[in-house]
Order: structure tokens, then C-alpha cells, then sequence
């Protein structure tokens, strides 16, 4: 797990300098409403991809047959029924979207009026279908943390896909040409997953037990996964609905390094935490409580490094990175840096979900969603944009006592120690609203 966890950091701080490289490219090449259209799209395909989000790749790794060639092949003819799924949806409401907004439906200036999103979405659905055809070594190979060739390969496909969206740029493709680097990021994906990564023939196939076995853990994970949106995603739909398309625009490029933070930490969760905790459910539960507490002082010591990091550079950063006319950026990676401190409670809920209580940690994720699109808009009419954008950063704070009750079930929780990140967080959001 520690070797893991070494070559996952470094294949994120090298797809991190990419993205920041082709970030930096585009904003000299794009305006900032190009951004707002590429976060809403990108926020409603991972909604409905979570409306229909089996855990796939969690059933690999977590299930004692996931490395079977039946298993696998069932699998992976889920994910291309999931995908043409998605793809249709998407596709469906980039055909409502230009009558809903000519009849005043969305507020004038909105990304949701803007005449090219629905040809951006369809764009989008395009690379969605190409995902579902990818074969399932990318799993195979998390589940025995044999990490440096899927990081290989990610690392690749991430460049050409940036390559391909500066060409698009350079052509004269507009805000066009972020969907099209998606689609020629995910084909080189999809190859690479065939041709560049060992494992059993990429197949497709059906077994009845499987099926079973993926549904059966799957299911409650279809309402957590869209709950879950509601948290990490929610507030990109409805600030888009609420801010004028600019004024979303610069949010969201904030929204894009804030998730550069937090993926790094839930990044080492996902590819690491995961199937160590995995691991210890199925051959030693008795010592998932010591490792557990391991593993959260490392997550809170490097999610608060994160937070002043971001606090105290803010400003400096966005004016040697960008133009004048990002300069608040930098204003809204304050507010949002609060949510950092937040992921280390997350653990929690992965300690449920490899536990096999996928009904529990569906549960987990109701609160936080729940309260975001119910209270948001009530506190934006209240107190300002700021204090919305701060409450949004902080509706995580109301899965904290479901975590705690079914996690218990597992390791025995330190309640004192636990709350004091959250505490950190409160106290933290609000000196940051007070001086803004």
C-alpha cells in the first residue's frame, strides 16, 4: 500500500501539471465562459453516470472472484449498457435544451441560454459511448495495486488529449474545442486499456451469479452515487442556473483547482485506501481500526497543509497564472478551500462501503445533497453569493454523524479527535467569510 501510494501521488502531480499546463494554454486562447460550459456538461454527464453507477470497478476489487475472466466479461458488458445509457440521456436533453430556452425558460445570460451547449453535450456523449468499450485491466490492475502501468497509460491519454484540444483551439473550434480533446482523450484511453495493459482477453459475456453478485452490491450504490453528485457536482448546476455566465466562468476554473486538491488526497483513497481496507474486511478485521487511524492522521495532516497552501497563495498564483480578467479566481479558491479539510471524513464512509454495507453508505450521502440544492438558494437571497458559495463548500459537515454511527460498526471511533477537523473547518469558513 505505501509503494501504491508513492506511485499514485507521482502519477498525480504529473497529471495535475498537465492539466494545469493545458488550463493555462486555454484560458489565453478561450474566454471564461468557454469554462462554464465545459463544468455544466461535465457536471450533468456525471450525474447521470452516477444515476446508473453499479461500482464496477468497486466489485472488482473488492469481490474474491473479481479477477475471473466470467466476472470480468460480465462486467464489462455493464459498463457498455451503462454507457450507451448515459450517452442517450445526454444526447435527449441537448435536444430540449434550445426550446426550453427559447421560451425564457433558463435566466437570460445563463449558461443553461447559451445556443452551444447543447452541441457541446452531444460532443460529450460522444466520448461516453467510447469509454463503455474500454477493457476492465484498469480495475484488475487497482485491485492488486499494481499502479504504475494504469497511471502510464492515464498519464498518455491525458496528453494526447490536451494536445488535441489546443489543435482544436489553435483551428478556430471556440469553446469546442474542450469537448473535442475529451473525445480524443478518451480513444486513447480506450486503445491503451487493450493494447498496453496485461490481463485476461477483453471480452464480453454474461453469468448470471455475476450479475447477481454486482447487483446485489451495486444497487444502493446507484442512489449514493447521485447523492453524492449532489455534494461534489450540485453546486456547478446550480450556480450555473444562478450566476451570470462570466461570474460562472471564473467560479468554475476556482471549482477546477480546489478538485486538483481534493483529488489528491481522494485519489490516494480511491487507488490505495480502498483495497487496503478491502483487503483487511476480508482477511484481518481486527486490525482495521490500527490502520485505519494510520491512514486518517496522514489524510488530515495533508489536507490542512493543502487548505493554508491555498489560502496563502491564492492571490499570488492567479496573478502570475492568468490574465487580469481572472483575477477572481483567486477570491472564490478561498471559499471553496474550506471543503478540503472536509475529505478526510470521507475515509469513513470508504470503511463502510468495503465492508459490503453499501445500503448504509447510501445513506451517508443523503444530508449533505439534500441540503445543498434545499438551503443554497435560501442562503444566496440572504446573505450574498459569498456566504452561498461557503455554504455549499460545507454541507459535507451533515454526513460527519452517519458516518460515525455505521463506521462504529467497524473500527471504534475517537469522537473527540474525530470533530476536530470539522471544528477546524467552521471556524475557518467563517473568518474567510468575514474578510472577503
Amino acid at each position: 500500500a505505501s509503494k501504491g501510494g508513492v506511485v499514485a501521488l507521482g502519477g498525480f502531480g504529473a497529471a495535475q501539471a498537465l492539466r494545469l499546463a493545458s488550463n493555462l494554454i486555454m484560458t489565453r486562447l478561450l474566454a471564461p465562459d468557454a469554462f462554464g460550459l465545459m463544468a455544466v456538461v461535465l457536471a450533468i454527464e456525471i450525474l447521470i453516470g452516477m444515476l446508473s453507477d453499479l461500482g464496477l470497478d468497486a466489485s472488482i476489487m473488492r469481490s474474491k472472484q473479481g479477477a475471473e475472466p466470467a466476472f470480468l466479461a460480465t462486467a464489462r458488458t455493464m459498463q457498455l449498457a451503462r454507457s450507451l445509457f448515459i450517452a442517450f440521456i445526454m444526447v435527449a436533453v441537448a435536444a430540449v435544451l434550445p426550446p426550453l430556452a427559447a421560451s425564457g425558460f433558463f435566466p437570460k445570460g445563463s449558461v443553461y441560454a447559451d445556443p452551444r451547449l447543447p452541441w457541446f453535450m452531444a460532443l460529450m456523449a460522444l466520448s461516453v459511448v467510447v469509454t463503455g468499450f474500454n477493457a476492465m485491466r484498469v480495475a484488475l490492475h487497482n485491485r492488486s495495486l499494481n499502479l504504475i502501468p494504469v497511471i502510464r497509460l492515464e498519464l498518455g491519454a491525458q496528453a494526447i488529449g490536451v494536445a488535441a484540444t489546443v489543435a482544436g483551439a489553435l483551428a478556430g473550434f471556440g469553446a469546442y474545442a474542450l469537448a473535442f480533446g475529451g473525445v480524443i482523450g478518451a480513444s486513447a484511453k480506450s486503445l491503451g486499456s487493450h493494447f498496453l495493459l496485461s490481463g485476461p482477453p477483453a471480452r464480453f459475456g454474461f453469468d448470471r451469479a455475476h450479475f447477481k453478485e454486482i447487483f446485489g452490491y451495486g444497487k444502493w450504490l446507484l442512489l449514493a452515487s447521485t447523492l453524492g453528485w449532489l455534494v461534489q457536482r450540485g453546486d456547478q448546476v446550480l450556480f450555473g442556473w444562478l450566476f451570470e455566465a462570466t461570474a460562472f466562468g471564473l467560479y468554475s476554473i476556482a471549482v477546477i483547482w480546489i478538485f486538483t486538491a481534493r483529488n489528491l488526497i481522494e485519489m490516494v483513497q480511491r487507488r490505495v485506501a480502498y483495497p487496503a481496507l478491502s483487503e483487511l474486511h476480508r482477511e484481518r478485521p481486527h486490525d482495521l481500526t490500527r490502520v485505519y487511524r494510520r491512514i486518517r492522521r496522514v489524510y488530515e495532516a495533508g489536507c490542512a497543509a493543502l487548505f493554508l497552501v491555498i489560502v496563502a497563495s491564492a492571490d499570488v498564483v492567479v496573478r502570475i497564472l492568468y490574465t487580469d480578467a481572472y483575477a477572481d479566481v483567486a477570491h472564490y479558491l478561498r471559499l471553496l478551500a474550506v471543503t478540503i479539510l472536509l475529505v478526510p471524513y470521507k475515509l469513513l464512509s470508504t470503511v463502510v462501503l468495503t465492508g459490503g454495507d453499501s445500503r448504509n453508505f447510501t445513506i451517508i450521502a443523503v444530508a449533505p445533497g439534500v441540503a445543498l440544492f434545499g438551503l443554497t438558494p435560501l442562503v444566496l437571497d440572504w446573505r450574498g453569493a459569498d456566504a452561498a458559495i461557503l455554504f455549499a463548500a460545507l454541507t459535507p459537515l451533515l454526513a460527519i454523524p452517519f458516518n460515525w454511527r455505521y463506521a462504529a460498526n467497524y473500527v471504534k471511533i475517537d469522537y473527540l479527535r474525530e470533530s476536530a477537523m470539522a471544528v477546524f473547518a467552521i471556524a475557518s469558513g467563517l473568518m474567510l467569510l468575514r474578510f472577503a
